[in-house]
């Protein structure tokens, strides 16, 4: 049984993957940082820059994306709404794009949820 974390990166590296595939260019914009918890010990959080995964380009368009995955219904409907509400924290532009990437098991292409923030 793979871990979340690395379940999320499994994701990750596969939609940056598929965007270089379409001719964009791109980069992940997630960094660590640590939290002290007590005497002499450390968590490490990841955390999201501007609530994205990655950020793509290809000359014609910027796109902040967040990749996901899903196994039932449920779990799709409340992981959209909760990046929609991450991304409705900040003023994104009319025109870049904001993509929800959503991935099934077993599945080769993605389904791209566009939700630009209002």
């Amino acid at each position: 049984m793979t871990s979340t974390n690395q379940r999320g990166t499994y994701y990750k590296n596969k939609t940056r993957d598929w965007f270089n595939s379409q001719g964009y260019t791109t980069q992940l914009c997630e960094f660590v940082c640590g939290r002290m918890i007590g005497p002499g010990r450390i968590i490490y959080q990841k955390k999201d820059v501007f609530a994205s995964d990655g950020i793509s380009m290809n000359g014609k368009e910027l796109i902040f994306w967040n990749s996901k995955h899903c196994t039932s219904k449920n779990s799709k409907s409340s992981q959209i709404s909760s990046a929609k509400k991450e991304y409705a924290q900040f003023p994104f532009p009319k025109g870049v794009k904001v993509q929800i990437i959503m991935w099934t098991p077993r599945v080769k292409q993605p389904e791209v949820i566009d939700c630009q923030p209002e």
